[in-house]
């Protein structure tokens, strides 16, 4: 698992978004093309996993920028505790 400060940088964060923008823009073609449903819908669950991670990364950031005296294994449990939060919604 990648540390919170392998991660937290504004430029990885964009990027995650611009990867999720163009899965979007693949779903919206999937449906011009009349794709079957459940293409479209492993299309989109792709999208929502992608911005859940883009999610994490930010919350990451902050929680990183607001908390400096946290040893790695506290950045670890917390890392942990946001994977299990994103995976619950």
């Amino acid at each position: 698992m990648a540390t919170t400060e392998e991660y937290v940088t504004n430029k990885q964060i964009k990027t995650r978004l611009k990867r999720s923008a163009g899965q979007l823009d693949g779903v919206l073609r999937m449906m011009d093309e009349n794709h079957p449903c459940e293409d479209v819908l492993v299309q989109l669950s792709a999208v929502k996993s992608s911005i859940d991670k883009a999610m994490k990364l930010v919350i990451a950031r902050n929680i990183n920028n607001c908390v400096d005296a946290m040893t790695t294994a506290d950045v670890q449990n917390l890392e942990h505790s946001l994977d299990l939060l994103l995976k619950t919604k």
